[in-house]
């Protein structure tokens, strides 16, 4: 094992009550940036109280995944039990997070950083100066990439098994889990390399952005990770933001990409933000 350390409409439908109190909610609202209404799941603690100001975790999921992956194919409930933390977990479709470069309708970049966080600060008792952003796979390369293209925005960004690579990697999708990314992939960032592939890839990303204005980055990856790229990258990735000076911290431990592999690790993001945000 290796760590290295280096309306809107809306409708609330409770839909888990666990042991520990903590409850997530469905809601459901129209989103200007998309010109339709989506869903998306929050997590509020257990003794929520409307009078506070809560910090907020953006948690983002994988391709072909939708808003309720983590409230259901995690304990998120049970370990967010005694953090005072709102976790909120949209509904991102395969757009991997970006507005995109061939379906003018599919501005998904606007809709998680505009759309969601305006309605999550209307809605509940949210402190916008300590928000975090983190997923997995897609999810982890699309809070990356975010809290990069919006500094100040984030504080704190998470990535699990991130799908780094994308999109300058784009084309090399020939083993069959590759595969089943490319159509999503060719929707996001269109079929020719250009500047707006560019504008999204973390390799540039992190350079356009002063070392003190980043947000602190945490990525973790598994070493049995089945995606043969995404390793290499992380190490490559990681080597750069050290030799930048950014605030990062990066683990490679056993593992795969896999959601047991997840749920175990977003124990560590939740706490690791909580240091870092002091709350």
């Amino acid at each position: 094992m290796k760590r290295t350390i280096s309306l809107f409409f809306l409708l609330l439908i409770p839909i888990l009550q666990s042991h520990s109190q903590t409850l997530a909610r469905v809601d459901s609202f129209y989103m200007p940036s998309l010109g339709r209404t989506k869903t998306l799941t929050v997590l509020l603690p257990s003794k929520y109280d409307p009078k506070l100001r809560y910090p907020v975790l953006y948690l983002l999921h994988g391709h072909s995944g939708d808003f309720r992956d983590w409230s259901t194919r995690t304990k998120l409930a049970e370990y967010a039990r005694e953090i005072p933390l709102i976790i909120v977990m949209p509904d991102g479709e395969n757009s991997w997070y970006v507005n995109s470069a061939t379906s003018p309708q599919d501005r998904f970049e606007d809709y998680i950083v505009s759309d969601v966080a305006n309605y999550i600060q209307k809605k509940y008792a949210v402190d916008a100066t300590r928000q975090g952003i983190a997923g997995l796979s897609m999810g982890g390369y699309g809070a990356m990439m975010l809290a990069l293209r919006h500094p100040g925005k984030f504080r704190f960004a998470g990535s699990l098994s991130g799908a780094i690579t994308y999109p300058r990697d784009i084309g090399d999708t020939l083993r069959p889990a590759e595969r089943s990314l490319a159509a999503s992939l060719q929707r996001a960032y269109g079929e020719r390399n250009n500047g707006f592939r560019n504008g999204h890839d973390v390799f540039h990303l992190y350079r356009q952005t002063p070392k003190d204005s980043l947000p602190y980055l945490y990525l973790v990856i598994g070493a049995q990770d089945g995606f043969r790229k995404f390793l290499p990258a992380h190490r490559a990735l990681t080597d750069l933001l050290r030799a930048y000076g950014a605030a990062y911290e990066y683990h490679e431990l056993q593992g795969g990409h896999n959601w047991q592999f997840w749920d175990r690790e977003i124990q560590a993001v939740l706490k690791r933000m909580r240091e870092i945000l002091k709350f």
